[in-house]
Parts: structure tokens; sequence; C-alpha cells
């Protein structure tokens, strides 16, 4: 969702006048970052933002709406509910970037709707990935698999990361 959002900003932006694309610039992680999680001046900067492009702000609260939508449904039925409305309200923004996310909602919607069986996601496991690929990347490869795994299992023991003492 935050893809699509960023591509409705930059679709937006580079249509927009010029004082509209100043107010945009480097807006990006203001309208991508949670909502809880701005400081009151990022807050305030973001009121500027939204209120510089009507069609932005619809798309943000879109992204928000999408975010409440896994905050608040508490089952299966509600969900699958809840986003069909969702995505109904986006389709009639007219948006290239936010439909095309909508696409891929419904090809996947299936398993994302099985998130709401009980509430497990993958966050765990990409994190993992992240941190092997870190290792990887950080020593430009290794030699043989050994040393690979020798480094990754130390990267992920638990005293690996505690200070002395």
């Amino acid at each position: 969702m935050t893809d699509a959002l960023t591509k409705a900003r930059c679709t937006l932006q580079k249509n927009a006048d010029e004082t509209t694309k100043a107010q945009l610039k480097g807006s990006r992680w203001l309208l991508v970052k949670n909502r809880k999680n701005l400081s009151p001046e990022e807050r305030q900067t973001r009121k500027i933002v939204l209120e510089a492009s009507p069609e932005l702000n619809a798309c943000y609260q879109l992204k928000e709406d999408f975010r409440q939508l896994f905050n608040d449904s508490t089952d299966k039925p509600t969900a699958a509910r809840a986003l069909a409305d969702w995505i109904e309200q986006v389709r009639a923004t007219g948006l290239k970037s936010l439909i095309t996310f909508t696409n891929t909602l419904q090809n996947w919607q299936a398993r994302i709707l099985n998130y709401f069986d009980g509430r497990f996601s993958n966050g765990f496991a990409e994190g993992v990935n992240l941190k092997i690929k870190l290792l990887n990347r950080r020593a430009f490869g290794y030699r043989n698999f050994t040393f690979f795994r020798l480094h990754v299992l130390v990267a992920f023991h638990p005293r690996a990361s505690a200070s002395p003492g």
C-alpha cells in the first residue's frame, strides 16, 4: 500500500502547479510512516502537505483506512466485507496506482484474509531473512557455505548480542 501511495503522490506531484509541487516535495516518509509514530513537527508538515492536495489527502486517508481495517476487523467474514468496501472506495478514486494495488489484493485475497484466523504474519521470517542478507552483503560473500553458516549461527545466538558481564 505504501508503494501505491508513493506512486500516486509522484503522479499528483508531476501534474501539480509549481506551488503544490514545492509543498509535496520530500513528503514521502511523512505519508508512509505510521500516523502514531509522527513527531509534532512531522504532523504539522504532513497537515500542510495534505491541505496542498485534496487528491493526495484522499489517498492518505485510504492508506490509513487500510491499516485500520487490519487493526479493527475481528474475524475473517468481517474483514472480507471491510476489504471489499475499501476496494470499492479505492476504485472510485480512479487513481491507477491504487487500483493496481487493489487488483493485487483481489488476486491474493484468500491468503490475505487468512491473517484474521489467528493474526499471524510472516514478519519474523522476513526479519530473519533480512538479517541473513545483511550478513552476506557485509561480508561481500563467503568462500564456502560452512563459513556462512557459522556467521549466521553466531548472529542468531542469544548470547552473541548480549554485552559481556
